[in-house]
Parts: structure tokens; sequence; C-alpha cells
């Protein structure tokens, strides 16, 4: 009981995972999204190792990815995944099909936004034990599956907060600040509001990794 756990690591055979993310896709998720690495073996000569890469950066970009040959051979994954948004920007655009990434990668790596500006499209939910000018504004994201929705919202704070309610769309621009407070129980991503407006619905309120 007093042993913690050091490191998760994946394990699969490269010729049956996909069939296995297609048909028990809730199984292959859960132990990919804790690893730190996946490993795919058997992999026989000519196999196009793109379908795994991709299997894996739809659910983490800080996971590491190695693939061993049916020779022996091992290889490290190297392929760039450039984000449908440009974190360089004076303001970061995030549509709405892109808001699931976003917030994966902002979690993934938070140093990158820290001072950023950003605008984006989320629901409000307020809660009473915050001050007035304090809300979250985010999305339901769906992992994989159904069951799996859950609300990914982030700590907004600013003047005129009070005049949206929860359930409420909106459209955020505001300054990244990773700071401590008690919303995320850890350092996390405050955003400073700029403006806000309301907005409609988008047309899929449940945002996905496509």
């Amino acid at each position: 009981e007093e042993w913690p756990v050091y490191q998760q690591m994946f394990f699969a055979d490269a010729t049956t995972i996909m069939n296995y993310n297609a048909n028990m896709r809730s199984l292959v998720v859960d132990k990919i999204q804790n690893a730190s690495l996946a490993a795919f073996n058997r992999i026989p000569a000519g196999f196009d190792v793109m379908e795994l890469h991709k299997l894996v950066r739809g659910l983490s970009r800080a996971v590491d990815i190695i693939y061993e040959h049916a020779d022996g051979k091992i290889e490290y994954d190297d392929i760039e995944d450039p984000l449908p948004f440009d974190i360089d920007a004076p303001i970061i655009e995030i549509e709405d099909r892109d808001y699931a990434l976003w917030y994966r990668d902002l979690g993934d790596n938070m140093k990158s936004y820290n001072g950023k500006t950003v605008r984006f499209k989320g629901v409000v939910a307020k809660n009473d034990q915050y001050p007035d000018d304090f809300i979250f504004v985010g999305r339901h994201v769906m992992t994989c599956c159904v069951d799996d929705i859950a609300y990914s919202g982030l700590a907004v704070k600013g003047k005129g907060i009070d005049n949206f309610k929860s359930y409420d769309w909106v459209i955020v621009e505001a300054k990244i600040r990773i700071e401590k407070h008690k919303a995320y129980n850890s350092k996390g991503p405050m955003l400073y509001l700029d403006s806000i407006e309301l907005s409609a619905q988008p047309d899929d309120p449940v945002a996905t990794f496509y």
C-alpha cells in the first residue's frame, strides 16, 4: 500500500490495436490517457504507423510513442502535429471544433500559454462559493463515447461577469495567467477578461477530438 505509482506505460500489438479501438474504445482510451509512454510492437514490414500516431495524439499530446518492428528495430515517434490554431498570434483564435484540442494542449503545455490572449466560445457555469466577478467558461467534451461527456471549463475573472448566468453561451477574450487558485486545487490557467459577449450555441455543443 505504501508504494506509489512512478510511471504507467501502454503496450499493444500494432496489428490488432485498431480493432480493439474500434470495438472497445473506452478500454483503450483510459489506458493511453494515463500513460507516459505508448509502445506498439510486432509492426510488420511496410506498416504505416500514422494511424497509431493519430490514435495516441487524439487522446494526448504528452505521451511518448515508440514503435517496435517485427525485426526488432526500435523507432521513436518524431511526427510533428501542427496545432489547428496559432499560439503565437496576438490573439489565439479557437474555432468551435477545436476547443477540445486546445483545452488538452493548454493542460499539457500551460507554460506556453502564460501571458497569451485567447478568444473562444463556451458556456457559462456559475458557482455560489466564488465572488460575482468569477465564473467558469468551457465546453462539454466527449473523449470516446457519450458516457464520458464532461464539462471542461476554465476559470474567468473580470468586470461585467455578473451580468451572465449559467448555461449562457458567450464569446470570451481574455489573457491567460498560470497561477495557483482553489478552483484548480493547484496551479492552472486563470483567464483575466478583456471582453465577453452573448453568443449563439454552436451547431454541435459537445466538443470532440474529431
